[in-house]
């Protein structure tokens, strides 16, 4: 007999019992399709937050932030204090392959944004005039600020894509008032999808900032190389650049911190990687399931085509042959489920990409290694849980099936 001949067979024993085939099939189109979805999360996950650092991969990130020391006590007084707005020009004329400086700003006090009298959330963020150019924010509707905002210090916001749904629906918000701590900004612009803490942000002027809410401090300098290859000889070169400039002799004492996009982009793939596999994990219990009643009904299957069986044999039928036939139908069967669930996949991708709450943030991402991967652990299946209905069926002796009742 040849492979043809054996699918051939699976496909009429399939035909012949379309209801218990669709039943047998019904776990594994849930267990496929979960598990698809578990890993579309999981890459979607991972690709939404390596997006933010796509554009940045020559990066490397002073946080100014102190730390504890090594015998825990607060390193206030260790070093003198270098992290002000003037040292960026210092830090791109004397250190190598820096091209370019961008900061990030923490306000002493902690501002609301409210709107008709509810929170809207929101991260506020202060940035400088360069932050939008740097960062590739772009705007869908109203206007960047100008010069003339951050001279004249102008209460003006603008708010990223996801925050805008939340708060103003279909509304054109170009023009709403919002109050910010108290003071009544206007809505000067609204940014693309861009993910990340982009489409929930609410962004003013750094010099507004300082006018209206107080001290603010520079949180970190994100430094850009020339070059991607010339990130780590910046990072190595900065760290001897504020040591000296911080008065200190060595790196245990320093009140800042170095990374580059390039390690947190490392680190975001481990920690996706983890969280994708406690996520098939969750979705492996289905398959189980699903593989148990594929099982269940091939045993069923084997007992009902017991005649059938010794007639085989006693024609010339091999026990390879017959085991052969009932592992063709096993996979054959986790096969169109498995294609059943990777169309009911992409269904629910969607549903779950178009309808999930804006403040979620994540999408579902089915690529091709996830297609792949439910093929193969279909097939899996199928050899695994299909394994002891075919032997079964094998070992059955022609005399004893031929009177089988």
């Amino acid at each position: 007999m040849n492979l043809l001949l054996f699918i051939k067979q699976a496909f009429l024993a399939i035909r012949g019992n379309k209801l218990r085939s669709f039943l047998s099939t019904l776990g594994i189109i849930i267990g496929i399709s979960s598990f698809v979805i578990m890993l579309a999360i999981g890459e979607g996950t991972k690709q939404q937050m390596l997006s933010y650092f796509a554009d940045s991969s020559n990066v490397v990130n002073i946080d100014t932030n102190e730390g504890p020391n090594q015998d825990g006590k607060p390193k206030s007084s260790l070093g003198k204090n270098i992290f002000t707005e003037e040292i960026t020009s210092e830090i791109l004329e004397k250190v190598p392959h820096a091209q370019k400086l961008l900061l990030e700003y923490n306000l002493s006090s902690n501002p609301r944004a409210i709107y008709k009298a509810k929170d809207i959330g929101g991260a506020l963020k202060v940035i400088p005039k360069n932050f939008f150019s740097i960062k590739k924010g772009k705007i869908m509707l109203g206007t960047y600020f100008g010069q003339d905002d951050y001279d004249e210090e102008r209460k003006v916001a603008i708010i990223g894509y996801k925050l805008v749904r939340k708060v103003f629906g279909t509304e054109n918000p170009i023009g709403k008032k919002l109050s910010i701590g108290g003071e009544i900004f206007s809505v000067s612009g609204v940014l693309e999808e861009k993910g990340y803490d982009f489409d929930e942000g609410i962004f003013i002027p750094n010099t507004t900032a300082k006018k209206y809410f107080g001290k603010t401090e520079i949180s970190r300098f994100m430094v850009f190389a020339d070059k991607d290859e010339n990130v780590d000889s910046l990072k190595k070169d900065l760290g001897y650049f504020l040591l000296k400039r911080s008065g200190l002799d060595n790196y245990s004492d320093v009140k800042f911190r170095l990374s580059t996009n390039k390690d947190m982009m490392k680190q975001i793939s481990d920690m996706s990687k983890s969280f994708t596999y406690f996520l098939v994990g969750i979705g492996a219990i289905s398959l189980v399931v699903g593989g148990i009643g594929i099982m269940n009904i091939m045993l069923v299957s084997v007992t009902e085509r017991t005649r059938e069986i010794g007639i085989r044999k006693a024609i010339g039928a091999t026990n390879f042959n017959i085991m052969y036939q009932f592992l063709i139908e096993a996979i054959i069967l986790t096969l169109i489920g498995s294609l059943i669930a990777i169309g009911l996949s992409y269904g629910l991708a969607r549903v779950i990409n178009n309808f999930s709450p804006p403040d979620l943030g994540f999408k579902c991402i089915i690529n091709t290694n996830i297609l792949v991967i439910a093929i193969a652990v279909s097939v899996t299946m199928g050899l695994s849980f299909g394994l002891m209905p075919a032997y079964k069926a094998a070992r059955l002796k022609p005399i004893d099936a031929l009177h089988f009742e």
